[in-house]
């Protein structure tokens, strides 16, 4: 249930974050909320890798339902990103509000990189100017910092969804993983105490 959580709180911020900015007809880079829940499934190892990369993907493609772009794109790139942020997350230790806030404004810039790369290699056929690609790709810094900014209210809200399922049906809190760094410094890594999540 817990990946629906994620998927049902993307939807939500995607809606509510478009939903503000074109009431308000803000004109400023808005922040990638999705790329900020993915960021949150992995270096807080709340799913297990399959569960993780199917929220992945299913927020890529809310985001294409969204942004109009061509369906599986950015269902693509969500999971190619996934993955890359799991393998980091078996070697860096993210820890603390700004690495984790931080953390999100990285998978934004790695989603809309694998985004470009994606549209660049198929331009010719979907007739997308080179010159519109790169200049979209220099506003990538900005949606990243958007990202950043709103990323702990992101983790809170996500927090605080899984924390009131847990509540309502007498579940116990799951206890907190270990960073790679502790893992290594103290009893078995996390491969071995639960075989189960991110193998």
């Amino acid at each position: 249930m817990r990946p629906l959580i994620y998927i049902a709180l993307g939807w939500l911020l995607l809606a509510a974050v478009g939903g503000l900015g074109q009431t308000l007809g803000l004109t400023v880079m808005l922040p990638a909320t999705s790329a900020a829940l993915v960021a949150h499934v992995v270096f807080g190892r709340e799913l297990s890798l399959p569960s993780g990369l199917w929220v992945a993907v299913s927020l890529g493609y809310l985001e294409d339902m969204a942004q109009g772009t061509p369906i599986g794109l950015l269902s693509l790139a969500y999971g190619l990103s996934c993955c890359a942020l799991v393998w980091s997350s078996r070697r860096l230790a993210v820890e603390g509000p700004i690495a984790r806030a931080l953390a999100a404004g990285v998978a934004a810039a790695l989603v809309d990189l694998v985004t470009f790369a994606l549209l660049f290699s198929a331009r010719r056929r979907l007739g997308v100017e080179t010159e519109a690609l790169v200049a979209g790709l220099l506003q990538a810094r900005w949606h990243a910092l958007a990202t950043v900014l709103a990323a702990p209210g992101v983790f809170v809200l996500a927090e605080l969804a899984l924390g009131a399922w847990d509540r309502a049906f007498g579940r116990r809190p799951r206890p907190a993983r270990r960073s790679p760094l502790q893992a290594r410094n103290a009893g078995p890594p996390l491969e071995e105490s639960d075989p189960s999540d991110w193998t």
